[in-house]
């Protein structure tokens, strides 16, 4: 299937403009398959609920799941083997409950490009493990969501209504996660909705055009040979442009610098699409800069036991108080 529409594609761009038809390309990639990693009735045996929004003006729907935190459990234990390129790579976590802090608040978790809600279910258990209520959304056009990609930036405003509409008058600090695009998504949305307390940011997209040309490059290297960068940017600053979306908008430094929230970002210095040297000089006061050793861009979706030990220490940092859980009453109705 890939092979054919590879075939489909180089053929296109024998008969038109190839930057036109890099956009399509991009702008009509379908999510990877997720009924592997777990079926609705696995979910809701973990606790999950699955539930819509819809905007009134045009019905754009979006799906999410929502959970309670696991305080009760006395560990959490899970493996995660990706295929990155070819080559497996194993995520590791063990958490034993003495060995753990308690928090409080909501999480919400934001996916990445062509991924959905259930690629983020075993960080979302980490952070029921840690204290947590969890919402995971499908961004739209992606698993079960509707509409047309918003490349992070469009989503922020759909989402921030789903948390007007789920928090039901609790006034609990809220802490995005956000995953690759979906980093893009998490920090327009704290630039949105003044309850955001704090960003964690695993391997975030740098600007769109760059973020496009560094994936191809290192995970399609086949259509890399046919491509030059320039024709893959042209393409991409395209597709953002049918959507709506300015290239700018996609370049999330100059607004983690004007948030003053805390934010941690985790990154790899193996990851080509998000790498270490490029958010290290965002390294400030509110802004702290972390990386993880052999770690793949795919790979970077998933919490494992190095990046809980980032997580924990910087949550228990001073600025990071709201998030303390003192008392046994959660948030406050």
């Amino acid at each position: 299937m890939r092979i054919e529409k590879l075939i489909v594609l180089f053929g296109l761009l024998s008969l038109t403009g190839c930057s036109v038809i890099i956009s399509k390309y991009i702008s009509g990639q379908q999510s990877f398959s997720y009924e592997h990693l777990a079926r609705g009735d696995e979910l809701a045996g973990l606790g999950f609920q699955k539930s819509n929004y819809c905007l009134d003006q045009n019905q754009t729907c979006i799906s999410y799941l929502t959970a309670e935190p696991l305080t009760d459990s006395s560990k959490l234990d899970y493996e995660v083997t990706i295929d990155a390129l070819g080559e497996e790579e194993t995520i590791q976590l063990h958490l034993v409950r003495k060995n753990t802090g308690l928090y409080r608040g909501h999480v919400i978790l934001i996916h990445g490009f062509r991924m959905t809600k259930e690629f983020m279910v075993n960080s979302a258990l980490y952070f029921r493990f840690l204290g947590f209520s969890v919402l995971i959304p499908d961004l739209l056009a992606h698993g079960e969501s509707g509409g047309e990609i918003g490349y992070g930036v469009l989503d922020s405003q759909i989402l921030d209504d789903v948390l007007v509409h789920i928090s039901g008058g609790k006034e609990c600090p809220i802490l995005v996660v956000g995953n690759s695009m979906g980093a893009v998504a998490a920090t327009h949305l704290a630039r949105r909705n003044k309850r955001v307390s704090g960003l964690i940011l695993q391997a975030p997209m740098t600007i769109f055009d760059s973020a496009s040309v560094n994936y191809i490059n290192s995970y399609s290297p086949f259509m890399a040979s046919f491509l030059p960068d320039h024709m893959i940017r042209e393409g991409a600053v395209n597709a953002l442009n049918n959507a709506g979306v300015s290239l700018s908008q996609t370049d999330i430094k100059p607004i983690l610098s004007s948030l003053k929230i805390p934010t941690l970002i985790l990154t790899s210095v193996n990851d080509p699409v998000a790498p270490y040297a490029y958010y290290e000089p965002s390294q400030s006061r509110e802004v702290t800069v972390t990386r993880i050793e052999n770690r793949s861009h795919p790979g970077m979706a998933v919490i494992g036991q190095l990046d809980s030990d980032h997580i924990q220490l910087w949550l228990n940092l001073e600025p990071n108080k709201v998030f303390q859980r003192t008392s046994s009453d959660g948030c406050r109705s």
